[in-house]
């Protein structure tokens, strides 16, 4: 059996998706109060049952039970939360499980100091040390469902208002990956020996421009909007001084300083050992937007 701890994120359901296609008998790990509804659809139109156990990852007695019951487990809670890791590695050391799937991040990859990139950096180490048959896929930033918060968020930001806001020049490199693209990887990877304890980024086809990356949403919305730009150090200043008077403001100095850098990374080891071929940037937006078109 394969427990997915973290499927009612917005990865769960491609993840599920993808390992039900595999013939694969399936358990989710949830809170009580977690919505199962669009998971129990997933495993409707696959034909295949799906069932549920509940527990906390803060409580390592409350999942043990259900770890127990696995042979291999994807834990897709985002790898800042290093606190929850080390529960969980604590926890299945009770257990006879060794096959670990973990979904990290590029975060770790980027030059920038920052509190989460040392959190997420923290926990693979700790996974490394583990003893685990693991292996840990880095997505870089992932799109292509509804619910994603970058070129989901994007498309209907400008359906609405008729223009968008970038930050800097645009030259910086970005290669964000499609989806279903990270899903396929997951079911992949499962019980293939040559991934044990091994790290892989998983990327889109190519890095583009950031600039281009917009003009290519713009292509395939078939649509003109204004493109407002701020400078990188007029915009730190004044989301600087927003977040005086707001609480929680959606942008934070930080988050502008990191769009001028470049995101690129090399997927060339996932490639060799269990050829992984991402989709192209263009086809992948042109699938988000006319699934996006059908919910409207």
């Amino acid at each position: 059996m394969v427990l997915l701890i973290g499927a009612t994120g917005f990865l769960g359901p491609a993840i599920l998706k993808e390992v039900l296609g595999k013939n694969y008998t399936v358990s989710c790990l949830v809170r009580v109060s977690s919505d199962r509804t669009g998971l129990l659809n997933i495993a409707r139109s696959a034909g295949k049952k799906l069932t549920f156990s509940t527990g906390t990852l803060r409580s390592g007695d409350s999942i043990i039970a259900s770890l127990k019951k696995a042979r291999i487990i994807i834990y897709m809670v985002d790898l800042e939360y290093t606190n929850l890791v080390e529960i969980f590695l604590e926890t299945i050391i009770r257990t006879q499980v060794k096959r670990v799937i973990f979904i990290g991040s590029t975060t770790v990859l980027t030059p920038l100091d920052s509190m989460i990139k040392n959190q997420k950096i923290n926990s693979e180490n700790l996974i490394k040390k583990s003893g685990l048959d693991y292996t840990i896929l880095r997505p870089s930033m992932i799109y292509g469902c509804p619910d994603d918060a970058n070129f989901s968020r994007m498309i209907k930001f400008i359906k609405k208002r008729g223009f968008f806001i970038t930050f800097g020049s645009g030259n910086n490199l970005i290669q964000p990956v499609y989806i279903e693209d990270v899903a396929r990887a997951t079911a992949e990877v499962l019980e293939d020996k040559k991934t044990y304890r091994k790290i892989y980024n998983l990327t889109g086809k190519e890095p583009l421009k950031y600039s281009k990356m917009i003009e290519i949403v713009r292509a395939k919305m078939g649509k003109q909007f204004k493109l407002i730009k701020f400078p990188i150090g007029f915009s730190k200043l004044l989301i600087s001084l927003y977040g005086k008077v707001i609480k929680n403001p959606a942008l934070t100095p930080g988050q502008i300083e990191r769009m001028r850098i470049d995101k690129a990374y090399s997927y060339n080891k996932a490639a060799a050992d269990f050829n992984y071929s991402p989709l192209d940037f263009k086809d992948g937006i042109e699938k988000l937007i006319k699934e996006l078109e059908t919910l409207n």
